[in-house]
């Protein structure tokens, strides 16, 4: 009796190691995320404000975010600066969420308190984009969800260009 017991034990444990290693080779479904990707261009070289007009610093100029289609995952903007010169991106009325000990560097969490764990909080969405730098931003949904913000539209620009320089519009559709 004992041994009926050790190997229908042994075969339940090679069932599981065979489904693992179909799990392994074929992959479970990860957890998706929606990006979008904003690119800034290189500014006119030897031209002033005058004689440039408006001209986009980042593209694309228009970005639509479906909220049945869009939201139902993390979103997130890379954005790559590949310019010689350093940008920023902000789009106002959004927030980007950030650790929370890097929104409030004053707070410093206690080992031995339990251990809380991190939270993300909304700042304003406003990053800085070296020359040749690429971030990645999670958009907070506050301001894309709820009835009210359907058909809302964000600008997008660059705060350290903005007196020269329009960029474009974030849709929510």
């Amino acid at each position: 009796m004992k041994s009926k017991g050790f190997f229908r034990f042994f075969s339940w444990m090679r069932l599981i190691a065979a489904l693992a290693s179909c799990i392994d080779v074929l992959g479970l479904p990860e957890a998706h995320a929606k990006e979008f990707w904003f690119e800034a261009q290189e500014l006119g070289k030897g031209k002033g404000v005058f004689e440039m007009g408006e001209t986009e610093i980042w593209l694309p100029t228009t970005v639509v975010i479906d909220r049945k289609e869009d939201l139902n995952e993390p979103l997130w903007f890379v954005v790559q600066n590949p310019t010689g010169i350093d940008h920023e991106f902000a789009v106002g009325g959004l927030s980007m969420l950030v650790p929370e000990e890097e929104a409030i560097p004053e707070i410093k969490l206690d080992p031995e308190s339990g251990g809380l764990l991190p939270r993300s909080i909304p700042v304003p969405l406003h990053i800085q984009v070296k020359a040749g730098e690429t971030k990645k931003v999670q958009v907070a949904r506050r301001g894309l969800v709820g009835e009210e913000n359907l058909g809302a539209r964000y600008q997008f620009f660059c705060p350290k260009h903005k007196d020269i320089r329009v960029s474009g519009t974030i849709y929510v559709d």
